[in-house]
């Protein structure tokens, strides 16, 4: 055994099954590592897609996902996707390779401390220097990844380290490492109560901190019980399983919202960052004397912003569990009048989002394509959403009745070009269920060469471009301030024969049957499906 047989005993260990790569300098016996200790390669044609499949898997599962990338550049394109991890709190590992340790610092190839690169964005980087001490370290690394808020982590796997010989181990035990309860004090339980009982409109922001703490169930037990409405911050993983009246969509969303936020007397912010999708917790955004309770079961994301009335750290989770059990001790009553009214208003609002004034006859327009989604995915289907104003028609439409985890946004980075290595993890973690992504044209092209890797190894899912030869959500922006679209509009692609080329199939539709069945035929195949859908339109709930 040597050392890169350490590290990839050591994963297994840890549960993990396969990483997304792209081969180079350093990574040559880790590659023969993995190979005997059964790990699934999965190679890109980008550092990028490596990464974004590491994060996304983190995300979808809120296991560690796993990518490797050569020594150099190669680390710092890598970065794209730690970074995506950093904003949204995702558990992934990054493993680079790099020169002898015997060198380094004196000019070898690609010679740099990848640490400090990565050290920023990572809550744990270090260099594998100790071939005994690999297990140990990449026990270290996952319970960084996984513990209080998850977070990417990095390790840099020098040469002589990956070959130096080392005497057989077992890998440390992972069960003390997954993510454990935070719960609160009763005094701050009592407090938080209070809070309630003097509300009479309070809301409930339900941010990616709900979905990593696995309070989907107990957020959705304490709105019912109360009739609270809550909502999720635009790019925040949502954890809504089912159709709840209480959820009412997304807020923060460039294409606007009902008026919630402003009118609410009690904000809630259960593991949500206090950012501009809620005005900072800021007069206008929030009504003034509203009080503010924030839930995190990280401090540093408790004080900050707008500040709190009461500041909790614990873990949603937990937080809500002993919030229902107090509220019911005292016999709190609901506030069913305020949810009918909360209510009201979005549906109000969706109704103009989905009014286009403009024909639908001119051809495909971007509500066409979710509609045409929603008539046919079930509900076990994986969403991958990558693209602004895509992006926007999305969590205004097909996002509005459910927000399960199953629906994967670029997260709270905002992010595009993610989505092929997305689906590509959602693929390699879910083999039975199908998976889409809906993609802008701008997205696509980032790394849509990486369709062939997909095709090449067997990792099918159907990708729908929203193509309107554009940055669109940009050009909205741009008309509104300056009168004209500055560098951002787009060329013309054929798509579909690019999908080809690729060893996809790809398919160009022009109307919402259209649509619906190359959909359908899509989720049918064994290779990846792109579907080339040129739309017309603007913003959600602007002129077509």
């Amino acid at each position: 055994m040597n050392g890169a047989d350490a590290l990839a005993t050591a994963l297994v260990g840890q549960g993990v099954e396969w990483m997304g790569t792209l081969c180079g300098h350093g990574l040559n016996e880790v590659y023969a590592a993995c190979g005997r200790a059964g790990i699934r390669l999965i190679d890109t044609r980008n550092e990028q897609t490596a990464a974004y499949m590491a994060e996304c898997w983190g995300r979808l599962s809120r296991q560690v996902g796993v990518c490797a990338v050569s020594s150099g550049v190669a680390h710092i394109n890598a970065l794209t996707g730690v970074t995506n991890a950093h904003f949204d709190g995702a558990p992934m590992l990054l493993i680079t390779g790099c020169g002898p340790m015997s060198s380094a610092g004196r000019g070898h190839f690609q010679d740099f401390d990848q640490v400090a690169a990565a050290a920023s964005l990572c809550k744990y980087a270090r260099v594998l220097d100790v071939p005994e001490r690999i297990p140990e370290i990449v026990h270290e690394a996952f319970g960084a990844a996984r513990s209080g808020r998850p977070g990417p982590v990095h390790l840099t796997f020098p040469m002589d380290v990956q070959e130096a010989p080392v005497v057989a181990a077992p890998p440390a035990d992972p069960g003390g490492i997954s993510a454990q309860g935070m719960w609160p004090g009763a005094d701050s339980i009592r407090r938080a109560v209070e809070m309630f009982a003097a509300a009479e409109r309070p809301l409930l922001v339900a941010g990616s901190g709900v979905y990593y703490a696995g309070a989907g169930e107990a957020l959705t037990q304490f709105a019912a019980a109360y009739a609270v409405p809550f909502v999720v911050p635009i790019w925040d993983r949502g954890a809504v399983q089912g159709r709840h009246p209480e959820y009412l969509g997304v807020i923060g969303a460039a294409s606007g919202g009902p008026r919630l936020l402003e009118d609410a007397d009690l904000v809630v912010l259960l593991g949500a960052a206090a950012d501009y999708r809620v005005g900072h917790l800021l007069p206008p955004a929030i009504a003034v004397g509203a009080r503010v309770l924030r839930i995190d079961v990280d401090p540093t994301r408790l004080h900050g912003m707008g500040g709190a009335d009461l500041a909790i750290q614990a873990d949603p989770s937990s937080a809500l569990t002993r919030m229902l059990d107090a509220c019911r001790e005292r016999k709190l009553a609901g506030f069913e009048a305020w949810l009918s009214e909360a209510r009201s208003r979005r549906d109000s609002y969706r109704s103009k989002v989905t009014a286009i004034s403009g024909p639908r006859e001119k051809g495909l327009h971007a509500l066409d394509i979710v509609e045409a989604m929603a008539e046919t995915l079930d509900d076990e289907a994986v969403v991958v959403v990558d693209g602004g104003n895509i992006g926007q028609w999305f969590h205004q439409t097909m996002a509005r009745d459910r927000y399960p985890e199953t629906f994967l946004t670029c997260g709270a980075s905002g992010v595009v070009g993610y989505g092929i290595g997305g689906a590509m993890a959602a693929r390699a973690g879910y083999p039975d269920r199908a998976v889409v992504l809906l993609s802008g044209d701008g997205a696509a092209t980032f790394n849509i060469a990486d369709l062939e890797c997909a095709a090449r190894q067997s990792l099918p899912f159907v990708m729908i471009v929203a193509d309107d030869e554009s940055w669109g959500i940009t050009v909205t922006g741009h008309m509104k301030s300056y009168g004209e679209a500055m560098s951002c509009r787009l060329g013309p692609v054929d798509f579909a024969g690019l999908a080809n080329s690729l060893g996809a199939l790809g398919i160009r539709v022009e109307s919402k049957e259209e649509m619906v069945t190359a959909l359908r035929r899509g989720l049918g195949e064994r290779l990846p499906v792109l579907i080339h859908a040129p739309i017309s339109g603007g913003l959600p709930g602007e002129d077509a």
